[in-house]
Order: structure tokens, then C-alpha cells, then sequence
């Protein structure tokens, strides 16, 4: 990190030594709707603060990193998109629905980058590339949120602290989407999957609330509540016009009416009645990052160069069908402390494997049966740490920072922390470790 942000960080720290300081408790000051506040249960103590020259020098390689992803099919199969899926182990039936509205050219510039700052540098581990994005309710709404603190604010003036505002950016995206139909303002529904919203519901309204601050007419449901007139998805009696979909391929594999509810909504966008957003995440599967990281010389020297500087050494490491490599096998029980595991079709940390966590047989096995099922294999990138003062107990304590990047067409366009303490897994995910803390971005 920076000199500046650094400073900046020691300054806010040196702010909440005092019991009584305002700083160590702008937390609990925090305004939020109850929507918002059940959508972050738990909120580290402080913001954390970024070189904004830094950081968004890091989203324009995003952007190539994208361009390069997404330009696999072409680079590297002659556009043959059967091939490139193939390759990354991508099933009949999933292609066919990852790839029904997928279309001639690569989806728009929408997704999470999940990253961690090695000390020297923003080192990418996995590119979240698809509309179904955790957290980015809390980009833009949480930094607003804190500078109505006073105390935040007076800080924040005097340093010259800013923050990237997803929310005003994902508007403007989803208004250009339905300008592609003739919306004028579209009501845009964000959609969960069935029973989804006993689950994620709160924080689906929480996005709801951010768009609605960006003047954005937005419902929420259930793909399963859509009512068709006339081809055109209705959402609790009102016309819809973009989706933002939240539903996952694999919850929706899983319903026994799985194509009695997608079809409707393919066949609305396929006539322009409605615009899903995204149309597909088949560039989300981890496979195309060890495709980037393999085939280096497939790129231009600038290409490749960007690869170098963000992308850790990443290695598929099998695919359905296909007997399991035994020499990268071996490899990889040679490196196992250097190395982590995951599917490269899962999300939220489902199966992901760090290598110095576990012994030796439990890894071998891990990457027999991985390299048979589809997986990568990935260099550890070390994390940096934040220090954190407890605002009851005055106790300093260290905390490893996964940084979300949000990008939206416009490019880098917000950022977010998940936190968690050092002494359990590295594996930082939200679904299933209650010791994970959010916490938002401020650049200075």
C-alpha cells in the first residue's frame, strides 16, 4: 500500500486510542435503513483507506483482464465456443443455458474481483464475472453512511478522502440497458431463484434501496413470481424491463420446472422485451484465469505484461472425463504449501482447498478427485493485514483483508473489504465463517 494511505490508516487508529474518541466509536454512530443493517450483520470496526491512483490503475488492468477472458473463444479455439467450454469442463446442459443469451459478442463489463494486496502489489485470484454479485449493496451506501458521522467527516475532509459510488454507476448501466429496448427509465427486477428469498432476501432489498437512491424504479421477487403478458415479464403487476439476476445456474438445476421457468424470461429478452442482466456466467468459471496464466504467449507483449502483474501462477488441473494428470499431480504434492485448490465451477469458496491447511493425504486426494471434476490448482498470494482497535476494549488486533473490486461498464467502480482474523482458514467467504467482517473503501 501507499505511503499516504498508511499514514492515513495510523491516523485513523490514532483516532480511536481514547476510549471516548468519536472516531473508535463512528460504528455504532452509523445511520442505516433496517434493511441495511440486516444486510451487514457484521461490520468491521473502521473503513479501510486506498491509493486511489493505485487503485484504479489496478481496475484498468481488470478491464484487460476482462477483454482477455472474455476473448478466450477467439484467442485460442478460432471462435469455436463449444471447444473453449469443453476445455473448461462445461457440461451439455449447463452450456446450453449459460450460453442461450449469450449472443455474438462478450456481455457487458459486469463483475467482482476478488483480490488480495500481497504487500507490493492488487494480485487477482478469482474474477467473479456475471450479475449475481455479493456485496455490492454496501459499495457507495456504507462510505455515504459513514461521512454523515461528524467525526468521519472531519477526518475525511481534512485527508482528502473520497470513495468510488457503485451505486450511481450500476444505475446508469442498467438505464443503458433498457435503452437497448426503448425504456425510457426502466424498472429493473432483481430476481432470486426459488425460495431464494428466505435466504438472501434482505440483501437483495438492500440493493433495491441502493438503486432506488439512484432514482432507479426497482421490485424484488422470485424468478417463480413473474407473471407474462403478452411475452413481456410482469413483477407484482408491473412491467418489467431489465432483470437483474441474482438466480444461480446450479439453484435453478436443481428445481424439477427448471426450464418452465427460464424459458419464458429467454424467449422475453430473445424479442427485446426485456434485457437480462448479465445474459451469461460462463466467464466466471476459474478455468479461464489458469487459460490466461498458461497460455501467456497467446498475448501481446502489453497483454502479457498485465498478466504478469495481477495474476498469480494458476494451473487447471482436469476436467470431466479426463484421466488425472500424474505429473501435474505430482507437481502439486511437491508445492502443496504454495498451492491452493478449487472447482472451477463453484462459488463462495465451496471446495476450496489451501494447501498448507491440511495433510498430505487429504491434499493428494483432494487433487485426484479434483482432477477429475474440473479444478484449478493456484499460488498462494499471502494477504496484507489491517489493524483493527476494538471500540469496547481498546485492543488492537490484525485482521487479513480480501478486497473486492466492483466493475461495471464505466470500469473500476467501487470496493469493498471482507475481513477475518488470522489463527482459522484463509478461505474468507461469507457463506459459511461467522468470523467474516465487511467493511467499506475509502481512496485517498
Amino acid at each position: 500500500m501507499s505511503a499516504r494511505s498508511d499514514r492515513i490508516t495510523e491516523a485513523y487508529l490514532a483516532g480511536c486510542e481514547a476510549p471516548d474518541g468519536p472516531l473508535r466509536h463512528a460504528r455504532a454512530s452509523l445511520e442505516l435503513s433496517e434493511t441495511k443493517r440486516l444486510s451487514w450483520p457484521r461490520l468491521l470496526p473502521r473503513p479501510i483507506f486506498v491509493d486511489e491512483a493505485e487503485y484504479r490503475a489496478f481496475g484498468r488492468d481488470l478491464v484487460t483482464i476482462y477483454e482477455l477472458v472474455t476473448g478466450l473463444p477467439q484467442r485460442m479455439y478460432g471462435g469455436d465456443f463449444d471447444r473453449f467450454r469443453t476445455a473448461l469442463g462445461i457440461d451439455d446442459r449447463h452450456a446450453a443455458l449459460m450460453c442461450r443469451l449469450l449472443g455474438e459478442g462478450p456481455p457487458p463489463l459486469y463483475g467482482r474481483a476478488d483480490v488480495y494486496f500481497d504487500g507490493s502489489a492488487f494480485k487477482l485470484l478469482e474474477y467473479n464475472i456475471g450479475s449475481a454479485l455479493g456485496g455490492l449493496d454496501m459499495v457507495g451506501t456504507l462510505p455515504k453512511a459513514y461521512l454523515k458521522v461528524p467525526s468521519v467527516a472531519e477526518f475525511a475532509a481534512e485527508h482528502g478522502l473520497g470513495f468510488l459510488d457503485m451505486g450511481s454507476d450500476l444505475a446508469e448501466a442498467l438505464r443503458g440497458a433498457g435503452k437497448t429496448i426503448g425504456a425510457g427509465e426502466p424498472v429493473v427486477a432483481i430476481l432470486e431463484g426459488p425460495g431464494g428469498m428466505a435466504r438472501y432476501g434482505h440483501q437483495r432489498r438492500a440493493i433495491a434501496e441502493l438503486l432506488a437512491e439512484n432514482e432507479i424504479d426497482c421490485l424484488v421477487g422470485e424468478i417463480g413470481d413473474l407473471k407474462f403478458r403478452h411475452g413481456k415479464p410482469h413483477l407484482h403487476g408491473t412491467g418489467v424491463d431489465v432483470v437483474l439476476r441474482y438466480y444461480g445456474l446450479e439453484e435453478m438445476l436443481e428445481q424439477p420446472d427448471c426450464d418452465e421457468l427460464l424459458e419464458p424470461v429467454f424467449r422475453a429478452h430473445e424479442a427485446g422485451q426485456v434485457v437480462v442482466w448479465t445474459p451469461t456466467n460462463v466467464f466466471s468459471n476459474k478455468g479461464t484465469l489458469a487459460m490466461l496464466s498458461e497460455f501467456a504467449e497467446l498475448f501481446t507483449v502489453d497483454e502479457r505484461a498485465v498478466i504478469e502483474r495481477v495474476l498469480p501462477w494458476c494451473r487447471m488441473l482436469g476436467r470431466p472425463g479426463a484421466g488425472p494428470d500424474t505429473r501435474r499431480i505430482e507437481d502439486c504434492v511437491a508445492r502443496k504449501d504454495q498451492l491452493v485448490f478449487k472447482p472451477a465451477g463453484l462459488y463462495g469458496g465451496q471446495g476450496v482447498v489451501i494447501g498448507q491447511e491440511v495433510d498430505a493425504a487429504t491434499w493428494r486426494e483432494t487433487l485426484e478427485a479434483g482432477s477429475r471434476a474440473g479444478s484449478l490448482v493456484q499460488e498462494i498470494v499471502p494477504p496484507n493485514v489491517e489493524t483493527v482497535i476494538d471500540p469496547e476494549t481498546g485492543e488492537r488486533s490484525e485482521w487479513y483483508a480480501l478486497w473486492a473490486a466492483f466493475m461495471t461498464p464505466s470500469g473500476l467502480s467501487g470496493g469493498g473489504i471482507r475481513a477475518i482474523p488470522p489463527g482459522g482458514t484463509t478461505v474468507i467467504t461469507m457463506i459459511n465463517n461467522a468470523n467474516v467482517r465487511n467493511t467499506c473503501l475509502f481512496t485517498c
